[in-house]
């Protein structure tokens, strides 16, 4: 199963500002000083939300645009000095006729809501 999420991570303020319009609630949150699972303490403070799951490259990108016209509708952005946002994208079992088909519009989105992108195989 193919997965995406939203890391977005920041000052206190900015994180629970992008938290707040969020199409869906996040499924992990911390706050800065909170001890990470490898034993390391956190810098700062944010959340992880979950974007979607399919076995189907092409119906995992559906999703996503989704959920970034809809953040972009309510007017939610990751593009202000004290936040970061990295959107990550694990592909499972990734056959050779399967491709994550990003349009330009899709990449000039991710620029525009200050959004990095990370995919792993």
């Amino acid at each position: 199963m193919n997965k995406a999420s939203l890391k977005v991570y920041g000052d206190e303020a900015a994180v629970a500002d992008a938290r707040d319009g969020l199409p869906s609630e996040p499924e992990v949150s911390w706050k800065k000083g909170n001890v990470r699972p490898d034993g390391r303490v956190r810098i700062d403070d944010g959340f992880y939300v979950s974007l979607g799951e399919d076995a189907n490259p092409a119906a995992l990108v559906r999703h996503l645009r989704a959920w970034l016209h809809e953040c972009e509708a309510r007017g939610i952005t990751f593009d202000v000095p004290p936040l970061a946002a990295e959107l990550r994208i694990a592909m499972i079992d990734v056959g050779p006729d399967d491709a994550l088909d990003f349009s330009i519009a899709d990449l000039t989105l991710f620029v525009n809501m200050g959004i990095t992108l990370s995919i792993t195989g």
